[in-house]
């Protein structure tokens, strides 16, 4: 039987095990049997991960912010728009997507200027949700 050192501790042991990522053989206190890694691996994995799961969590939040910031200021304006104006004209836009379709609904006198500024703030949404796709793509690989 073959007795040498395990690679992180240097304690001697017949049975070492090999860490599929590193190469390393290791005794059994330092190895993760379920992962077939050593502990060293799994720490540096482990930071990885959570790192990752961190910015994920993080951003969708700050989209979900934005967005409601931006709704919330449009009503804003709407509202002092109507005060200093005086009479009830309204003109407004509706976007709804369904999957990659938009469709957009306008109504009142300005209607066509909504609609361009549904159709622009949608264009907007598309190049931005495939730039923050592709930012997480490019941060996995």
């Amino acid at each position: 039987m073959l007795i040498e050192k395990c690679g992180i501790c240097g304690k001697l042991a017949a049975a070492l095990y090999l860490c599929r990522l590193c190469k390393r053989r290791v005794c059994e206190e330092h190895f993760r049997l379920q992962e077939g890694i050593c502990s060293l691996c799994y720490s540096r994995l482990s930071v990885a991960t959570q790192a990752t799961e961190t910015l994920m969590s993080v951003t969708p939040f700050k989209l979900f912010l934005l967005g409601f910031l931006l709704m919330l200021v449009g009503v804003l304006v709407l509202v002092i728009a109507a005060l200093f104006k005086g009479e009830a004209a309204f003109s407004g836009a509706v976007t709804i997507i369904l999957g990659p379709i938009p469709i957009i609904i306008g109504v009142g006198p300005y209607a066509f200027f909504t609609i361009l500024l549904a159709v622009l703030l949608t264009i907007i949404s598309f190049v931005l949700f495939f730039w923050v796709r592709k930012q997480a793509l490019e941060s996995e690989g």
